[in-house]
């Protein structure tokens, strides 16, 4: 178990520590339960009241407290708390050589040590670099690469020629390159486009479980560095996202949109195809893009509209049912 002083945790965040530093700090702690050797945090006013209380030996919090537990003064309490749980709980990475003898591995593969290989991992012609986990279950197709420090939970699937960039966090069951889905029509049947693209995920993208990325037809579907989505999303073939984007929950983008940097989407939005989103863009849970949205802001409803117009006119309809 790690341990380390109240003082260093307030360097670590760059704090402001009241009270005693030399506390030794074991892991994180709920305000209610927690020990001396926890650290806990206040993200605003409503708990003011169990801070106070807490037997907590530090506490993360935007404004000094009278409590008997050391105090770290941060101006971003999510911040601070994101950096202090990542030194307690660090992302798994390969420091043994390590491969279970259930694993099958094609003799071609290029596999850096040290890595982790899990049971049941299926691993083609593919390229995996040092300090990559790839946990039980996991398929990698041919043509893959993998950059350092690359996890993949249980279950994942790559298929052929996806290319992953450093530290990129792939959770269960997620698939990551299938076919979009590309078709013509012709006498009443579909005939199947052959996707010929790949996939590209640049330095530490995330994305949860059970999402689906699609390859793309003949170039490829691309999600920049530093970008995460969530669980169950889906994001077809050809589209580009950009840097440090968010995208929550159930969220759907159809084939060769584009979307800017630093957007974030709430859950079950629905975007569709061949459109243009600008940086910057912030979506409300539930909305639905049918249009290019060319200017940042936020937006909200069906059909997509400024924040600001939506919730006029939900004032206005509320104003037209009687009692």
């Amino acid at each position: 178990m790690t341990e380390i002083t109240v003082a260093a945790l307030a360097q670590l965040v760059g704090g402001r520590l009241v009270g005693d530093g030399a506390r030794r700090i074991l892991g994180l702690g709920d305000l209610r339960t927690a020990g001396a050797d926890r650290i806990g945090f206040v993200r605003d006013a409503r708990y003011h009241a169990a801070a106070k209380a807490t037997k907590a030996g530090a506490l993360l919090l935007a404004a000094e407290l009278a409590t008997t537990a050391s105090q770290i003064v941060v101006d971003d309490v999510d911040v601070a708390y994101a950096k202090v749980a990542t030194h307690f709980h660090p992302v798994p990475r390969a420091i043994v050589h390590s491969i279970h003898p259930s694993a099958v591995i094609d003799p071609a593969a290029e596999i850096e040590a040290p890595v982790v290989i899990g049971p049941r991992v299926v691993v083609g012609r593919s390229r995996i670099a040092a300090g990559s986990v790839l946990m039980a279950g996991v398929v990698i197709g041919d043509g893959c690469s993998l950059d350092r420090d690359c996890l993949l939970h249980p279950n994942v699937t790559l298929y052929q020629g996806v290319q992953l960039g450093q530290r990129v966090i792939v959770h269960a069951s997620a698939v990551l390159g299938s076919d979009g889905f590309g078709y013509a029509h012709e006498g009443g049947r579909w005939l199947k486009v052959p996707q010929l693209g790949g996939l590209i995920l640049d330095d530490d993208v995330e994305i949860g479980a059970g999402t689906a990325i699609d390859r793309g037809t003949l170039g490829h579907t691309r999600i920049g560095a530093r970008s995460k989505i969530d669980n169950l999303c889906h994001i077809a073939h050809n589209c580009v996202i950009g840097t440090d984007v968010a995208i929550a929950a159930g969220c759907g983008i159809a084939g060769s949109t584009n979307i800017g940097d630093r957007c974030v989407f709430a859950g079950n939005v629905g975007i569709s195809g061949h459109l243009q989103i600008a940086s910057d863009v912030r979506l409300g849970g539930g909305t639905i893009v049918l249009k290019d949205l060319p200017e940042s802001g936020d937006y909200m409803g069906h059909p997509v509209l400024e924040k600001r117009r939506f919730l006029r006119l939900l004032r206005v309809l509320r104003g037209l049912v009687q009692n």
